[in-house]
């Protein structure tokens, strides 16, 4: 299956600029991506105890799928020192990104979200943003971007099929991001079992 998602670009106060993603169809790579988001916004951020409740459900996580969560970031950073080519543009090696917390929080509650829901978009059920996620989770950014995919059944095969799209590509990147939160969810009812995203930050 091969699926080709347009790119987009809005104004909401600033730009927020829409990769084009499609998903690529290999043998360990099938299922689905939707375009990599990214905005400049800065952004505020929710109360302690708002972000402690919002991330209360996501914190307790099988831990089969926390090393998932963790060999993605790993894989990243492979990708950003060695560089990489996306959409024909090479982009040099840059520096490793730091797990943030709040970011996997967020990444997890959507993950989770579309995985309980079978849906597949970055905007959530209650019709959240991929911002107003990370808000809700605590962080608060200059820069942001968000990568999603379904299908994967490996964190080799979702690294790759990002890699393999310029939007996603371009948000793994990024230079001027430094916070990666991953976020793996199963739900083998749902059509394409494994959820994952990627939300990314910098302060």
């Amino acid at each position: 299956m091969k699926r080709i998602v347009r790119g987009l670009s809005m104004l909401l106060g600033a730009t927020l600029f829409v990769g084009c993603g499609g998903d690529v169809s290999a043998p360990e790579s099938e299922g689905m991506t939707e375009e990599g988001m990214r905005t400049e916004a800065p952004s505020g951020v929710e109360s302690l105890a708002t972000t402690q409740a919002y991330c209360d459900d996501v914190n307790s996580w099988d831990s089969s799928w926390t090393s998932f969560e963790n060999q993605v970031l790993t894989l990243v950073n492979q990708k950003r020192a060695a560089g990489a080519s996306c959409g024909g543009v090479w982009k040099g090696p840059t520096a490793a990104l730091t797990l943030d917390t709040r970011l996997r929080c967020a990444a997890r509650k959507h993950s989770k979200d579309l995985g309980t829901t079978n849906t597949f978009s970055h905007t959530g059920s209650n019709g959240s943003s991929p911002w107003q996620r990370m808000n809700s989770a605590g962080y608060s950014y200059m820069q942001a971007a968000e990568n999603i995919a379904a299908g994967q059944s490996t964190p080799a095969a979702v690294v790759t099929t990002w890699m393999n799209s310029t939007g996603h590509c371009n948000n793994i990147m990024e230079p001027g991001l430094k916070h990666l939160g991953v976020g793996y969810f199963y739900a083998s009812g749902s059509t394409y079992k494994h959820y994952w995203t990627q939300d990314f930050g910098r302060q």
